[in-house]
């Protein structure tokens, strides 16, 4: 049986680094006020960390937003990349069922000529049989 709480825990470990940041920012927070130190250097030292802090975090949202910008780009590039490979997989297969449908149209009228002239051909025959039966 397990000692910690599995309750509080979403399962990828972030729920206690928030803790331990909480509980480390509350113990620097009560360590500077219970400090021997007089209050108004204890302000002028929470305020001189606060601007500390909000510079870090600043630096780090700008950090944050340029990698995320170049990310966009990337992803930008790559979708540019595949609409082009996918335009040019298009066309050829266009070219290709066009040429298919012309080979095809080519073959069919050939067929067609040559039935028709095997046709003309018997039909000829047949005429020329027929006036030889007559004249015999």
């Amino acid at each position: 049986m397990s000692i910690r709480d599995d309750r509080d825990d979403d399962g990828d470990g972030a729920s206690g680094v928030k803790w331990f940041l909480a509980g480390a920012i509350l113990g620097a927070g009560l360590g500077l006020l219970f400090a021997p130190q007089a209050g108004a250097r204890t302000r002028r030292d929470i305020s001189k960390r606060a601007r500390k802090l909000r510079a870090d975090a600043e630096a780090q949202f700008d950090e944050l937003t340029e990698e995320v910008e170049a990310r966009g780009k990337q992803v930008k590039a790559k979708v540019e990349e595949w609409a082009g490979d996918v335009a040019d997989e298009v066309r050829d297969g266009r070219r290709k069922l066009e040429r298919t449908a012309h080979g095809a149209r080519d073959d069919l009228e050939r067929r067609l000529a040559d039935a028709r002239t095997r046709r003309r051909a018997t039909i000829a025959a047949d005429g020329v049989a027929e006036d030889d039966d007559a004249d015999g």
